[in-house]
């Protein structure tokens, strides 16, 4: 689909970046579950690239201690929909791209339906349970998995897209016993995010990312970076065999 005057405007920054294509980003949907720190922060540049549609899904509702990390909202925003003031402020940012908002949490009843059809899964989550049958689903409709995490002063990004990658449970096979409320400030988390909505760019219109079947490990407190290459694992409960 050839790009209208608006359009063309709004991109024009970026469309002599080496490699772009707009046209082909235009035609992609993904689905971002969790709209806190990390989802957030990839939902409001995958819609301020022009990603043709993006499927938001968060239940949880704006809380104060929030804030400190999640842009989307405001203090205005307490008690309300993640999902719904999500898109409501990605539409005013770019009314060219269509955004669903799913205010229901992930679940293996709903997973599939919600990532059926989409080009890409961009996880936002903060719990490894939700990660885990993300992960699941990815692998079940074979749509690539882009993974975010923060844990104080450690981020870590990572691509999957089996057979050619292993998969998130390749690396984590099981959640841990109990969750525990995660330390966070907020750059990190933007700083996450942000990689996410990188490769997740790259891979739509490339179809390739270097950090394939790699994690990123980010150290802020020694501002260092390093990259693990994984094999899979064939006792893995998802991908293996």
């Amino acid at each position: 689909m050839a790009l209208n005057d608006s359009e063309r405007e709004r991109y024009r920054r970026q469309l002599p970046v080496d490699g772009w294509n707009q046209e082909r980003l235009q035609n992609c949907k993904v689905l971002i579950v969790g709209l806190g720190g990390l989802g957030g922060i990839s939902a409001t540049y995958l819609a301020a690239a022009g990603v043709g549609h993006l499927r938001l899904c968060d239940s949880d509702k704006v809380e104060l201690s929030n804030l400190n990390r999640q842009i989307l909202y405001s203090i205005n925003n307490i008690d309300q929909s993640k999902a719904v003031q999500a898109r409501k402020r990605l539409a005013a940012l770019n009314p060219e791209i269509t955004i669903e908002a799913l205010a229901e949490r992930l679940t293996d009843k709903n997973a599939a339906e919600y990532a059926k059809g989409c080009d890409l899964i961009i996880d936002g989550l903060d719990n490894q349970e939700s990660r885990i049958l993300l992960n699941q689903i990815s692998f079940n409709l074979k749509i690539p998995f882009i993974y975010g995490a923060v844990d104080g002063w450690q981020g870590q990004i990572g691509y999957f897209s089996p057979p050619f990658t292993p998969c998130l449970s390749c690396i984590m096979p099981e959640p841990p016993p109990s969750e525990r409320t995660i330390p966070v400030f907020g750059a990190l988390p933007g700083m996450v995010g942000c990689m996410q909505a990188t490769i997740g760019l790259q891979y739509l219109m490339s179809g390739q990312t270097p950090l394939s079947g790699k994690m990123l490990i980010i150290n802020a407190d020694t501002f260092s970076f390093d990259t693990i290459s994984y094999d899979r694992n064939p006792s893995c409960p998802v991908c293996g065999g």
